[in-house]
């Protein structure tokens, strides 16, 4: 008998595969950790493995649920071509992208320029395309914190900067 689909039934169907692939995963990279004595119960991977397993099964019976209520043909319209392309062409996930490619080329300039300059030019950068002040509070704000950060880091907590 053919169930009528509910709200939301999609959102699972989607969350359901995610949380059995993240299981999945999980228990693969605990099964590939070093086991002691031969004995899988003394390993490290126990927890990991065991929390992969509770998350398979619970995004089974998530997906069981949601397939149950209509959910495999609202998660095809979800990640249909038509609501990708609003998303992609959405102003809030392009600045999202932006900010996510300056998060990028900060931590990639990070092994080759010292973290007070890197983190300086970052902030300013970041303030500025967020247009959070004026350009010289922009500097002022972004040397100041990145000043107070490596100070903490390196001399309060004798903890190496990059």
């Amino acid at each position: 008998m053919a169930h009528r689909a509910t709200k939301g039934s999609g959102a699972d169907y989607i969350s359901a595969l995610c949380f059995m692939t993240f299981g999945a995963a999980l228990a693969i990279a605990a099964l590939k950790m070093r086991v002691f004595n031969d004995s899988l119960l003394i390993s490290p991977g126990l927890f990991p493995l065991i929390l992969g397993g509770v998350f398979v099964l619970l995004g089974f019976f998530l997906l069981r649920s949601a397939s149950k209520r209509g959910g495999r043909g609202q998660a095809s319209r979800i990640v249909g071509t038509e609501n990708l392309r609003a998303f992609a062409a959405s102003p809030k996930v392009r600045k999202g992208m932006t900010l996510l490619l300056f998060i990028v080329l900060y931590v990639m300039a990070l092994g080759h320029i010292p973290f007070l300059w890197a983190s300086i030019a970052y902030l300013i950068v970041t303030f500025t395309y967020l247009k959070a002040m004026k350009l010289h509070w922009n500097v002022a704000l972004a040397v100041a914190a990145a000043w107070a950060i490596a100070f903490a880091f390196s001399d309060l907590f004798r903890i190496p900067m990059p």
